[in-house]
């Protein structure tokens, strides 16, 4: 018992914060949080709940903020943007053996997701914004962005009015702002609050 409370202490001080630079509890948060996020955006069919009173072409990415949340989560538990990476990325595997449609590419998209919300957050903190509603809601924004035109070019939606692809980018920015920004912040709080050790 006593080498464990040694160990404890090694990794983290009073306040929870890690001595080290990065450490195993921080691949360990990324993959539970990536394996929970490869479950969900998986097998729960949240465009359903869009499709009811939305049934417009685009309405979807309303909640495609999603499929982002989690990379935002352990971002603020870890506040180190590798974890963004390495979460998309066994969110990206485990929905590919879950047999995700798109195949391989699902791994490429999960990535580049994580890559936007990185640089999301990167340039808002060089802003000062890192630790606002504001900052969090911009990043998540940006991270969630580009999943809507990279989808929307691959299945060669040519012959639909421009007008719909504009409110569907600008869906999946609201939807980035919302869900990935401003409830990924809160949802970390709440983890914080309920005394998950952050490593930052």
């Amino acid at each position: 018992m006593e080498e464990i409370t040694k160990k404890l202490d090694e990794d983290f001080i009073e306040t929870g914060l890690s001595r080290k630079k990065y450490t195993s509890i921080d691949l360990l948060y990324s993959t539970i949080i990536g394996v929970l996020g490869g479950i969900i955006s998986s097998l729960i069919p949240f465009s359903l709940l869009i499709k009811v009173w939305y049934p417009l072409t685009g309405g979807t990415q309303l909640i495609s903020g999603h499929h982002v949340i989690w990379a935002s989560i352990i971002y603020g538990l870890t506040k180190k943007k590798a974890n963004i990476m390495i979460t998309m990325l066994s969110k990206g595997l485990l929905e590919l053996l879950f047999g995700d449609p798109w195949g391989l590419l699902i791994i490429f998209v999960n990535l580049m997701e994580g890559f936007c919300l990185l640089s999301g957050f990167f340039i808002i903190e060089k802003l000062g914004e890192g630790e606002t509603n504001l900052g969090w809601g911009i990043a998540g924004g940006f991270g969630n962005f580009f999943q809507a035109p990279f989808f929307w070019v691959l299945n060669q939606r040519w012959y639909l009015h421009w007008t719909l692809w504009v409110l569907s980018f600008i869906y999946a920015f609201i939807s980035g702002i919302f869900i990935v920004g401003l409830l990924g912040r809160a949802v970390t709080n709440v983890l914080i609050k309920a005394g998950v050790h952050t490593t930052f």
